[in-house]
């Protein structure tokens, strides 16, 4: 008998090891002794009662990759009514595109709110996709709270950050500097070619997702600008970086 259960701190072993009986579990019955996996975990969803069949009309006319191909359809298309309704909601803290100034940093994700996304299960939820019944509104809230939406969260966050750090450098390639620079001095010229630079740099580190020649076209810009500054100012910016 296989016990699922939270793991415990190392102190706590000792109470670990003492398994309590499951009364509610008749299988475990010294009568019966049926070996398997045992939870007092409760899902959240009902039994797809329909799927089920499907499988068990496999196991009679013997076709284990026919089964496969339904359990693997079968919770592509779960997985997809779960987290369809999560990828919508977050796409709605992304900023929207008008909003990015060139001269500007790039405006900051809005944060996700908890009781904002179950807002949006009522009439956007996994009901829309998928005929499973259950307490999806109990899934949802469980799974916030776990280590997987977090690692989920934060990559889509840094995907985000980094779209939105693509387009202020696309915006940055559609502006006129040579114009820009005429209402600057020569030390807040300096301090810009030093920042797109940087942005140069980062843009490579980070692989942003942008559009094609974008890279080339800010590398041209900001070499006119070091052109358009007196000989000894060049040679500084033109000299690579220290590691």
């Amino acid at each position: 008998i296989i016990r699922i259960g939270d793991m415990k701190q190392a102190g706590e072993m000792a109470k670990q090891m003492k398994v309590k009986k499951l009364k509610n579990l008749k299988t475990l019955d010294s009568k019966t002794r049926c070996a398997g996996v045992y939870s007092a975990y409760k899902p959240y969803l009902n039994k797809d009662e329909e799927i089920i069949k499907q499988l068990q009309k496999g196991v009679q006319q013997k076709r284990p990759a026919a089964q496969n191909a339904i359990l693997r359809r079968y919770f592509l298309e779960l997985t997809q009514s779960f987290i369809i309704p999560l990828e919508r909601y977050v796409a709605s803290l992304m900023p929207l595109q008008k909003s990015i100034c060139p001269w500007k940093s790039p405006p900051q994700l809005r944060p996700f709110v908890q009781q904002d996304f179950m807002k949006t299960l009522e009439k956007a939820g996994p009901q829309l996709t998928s005929r499973l019944k259950g307490d999806w509104i109990g899934l949802y809230r469980h799974f916030l709270k776990s280590p997987n939406f977090d690692g989920w969260f934060r990559t889509r966050r840094r995907e985000m950050t980094q779209k939105l750090e693509a387009l202020h450098l696309e915006a940055l390639c559609e502006e006129d500097l040579q114009q820009r620079i005429q209402k600057h001095s020569e030390v807040e010229t300096v301090d810009l070619v030093l920042k797109l630079k940087d942005k140069l740099t980062q843009a490579e580190k980070q692989h942003l997702p942008l559009r094609p020649g974008t890279l080339a076209r800010l590398r041209e810009h900001t070499e006119a600008v070091i052109l358009s500054l007196p000989e000894d100012l060049q040679g500084i910016l033109h000299k690579p970086p220290t590691p």
